[in-house]
């Protein structure tokens, strides 16, 4: 079986959900990858350091392009604002990693 590392980007309610779901993905769904909480992006970087500790991420960061290129990661879970969205989302895919967020783009 292998590992999943994860980045999330953003630690508000939707991040925070987010961070519980990868957390707990293996023990629900059985038979699936194990999940690494490699990286959690969010402003500040105090606030993305506490939010890293909380849910057991590696490390943190305030850098979103950061967070998408380590390439230990190979899904971005995307909860900052729905603006910001887009942006993220293709840095993410050209740096070849999965996307997982939750909005349209116009």
């Amino acid at each position: 079986m292998s590992e999943l590392g994860v980045a999330l980007i953003g630690s508000g309610f939707m991040g925070k959900a987010h961070a519980l779901a990868w957390a707990n993905a293996h023990r629900v769904m059985g038979g699936t990858d194990a999940v690494r909480l490699e990286i959690l992006c969010d402003t500040p970087r105090e606030r993305a350091e506490a939010m890293a500790r909380q849910f057991g991420f590696r490390r943190a960061t305030s850098d979103w392009r950061a967070a998408v290129s380590v390439p230990a990661v190979d899904v971005v879970s995307i909860t900052a604002p729905n603006g910001l969205h887009r942006e993220m989302a293709l840095a993410a895919l050209a740096a070849g990693k999965h996307v997982w967020c939750e909005s349209r783009w116009r």
